[in-house]
């Protein structure tokens, strides 16, 4: 299992994905950075035939690993790998939570 493997596992954690065949689809895509009130977005314009599955993939993704941000500014660093990786690997985990996970993790993982 590699990085890009446990980045779509955020999307389809059902499915192995192959990064030969997964990353030249969620990487085709051309992006700019955009700021206003003082925020700053990149918005990207994807050219695949599946550009609307690969955003809402794209946005899936993001939307997660926010959230797990803005809860975890206060955790350590093995706390937040504890819960990133309890996340991702939740299929193989049965629903059983890794050492050093926090009790308010939960709503990081019940989805």
């Amino acid at each position: 299992m590699d990085w890009w493997n446990l980045y779509v596992r955020f999307y389809d954690e059902e499915h192995h994905r192959e990064a030969i065949t997964s990353r030249p689809a969620l990487m085709q895509g051309v992006a700019r950075q955009v700021q206003s009130s003082g925020q700053k977005r990149v918005k990207v314009s994807l050219m695949h035939e599946y550009g609307d599955v690969i955003a809402r993939a794209v946005t899936l993704i993001s939307s997660q690993l926010h959230q797990m941000m803005r809860i975890a500014e206060q955790w350590t660093i093995k706390q937040r790998w504890a819960v990133l990786l309890t996340r991702l690997l939740r299929r193989w985990l049965g629903g059983k939570w890794l050492t050093g996970v926090p009790p308010d993790a939960a709503p990081l993982l019940s989805g």
